[in-house]
């Protein structure tokens, strides 16, 4: 079975904060949004039309900063987030429930 193209990043759903960063995939793709509490961040996946897929607890990383430029990539999931910001790829695990 031969996947479609690389699916290309949608209009953002009017739903999901200008903040989510688009993670595109061959014939799938994700919006994610990160958001920093007191603790930890709490990171959402959404489909490409919006619509919530899961959600997870993360350790803040002492070399993300939220505030500067940053995308995800792959590895990416519900208990796996990855991030370059810099040139340099952090990895996220979620918190054990």
């Amino acid at each position: 079975m031969k996947l479609p193209k690389i699916l290309k990043r949608p209009t953002l759903p009017s739903n999901l904060p200008s903040t989510a960063k688009w993670l595109s995939g061959e014939g799938a793709g994700s919006w994610f949004v990160i958001k920093k509490n007191t603790q930890n961040y709490t990171i959402t996946r959404y489909s490409p039309n919006g619509n919530f897929e899961c959600e997870n607890n993360f350790p803040p990383p002492p070399n993300l900063d939220l505030s500067k430029e940053y995308n995800v990539t792959y590895p990416s999931h519900c208990s796996i987030i990855t991030v370059v910001q810099n040139e340099k790829k952090i990895r996220l695990n979620s918190l054990p429930k």
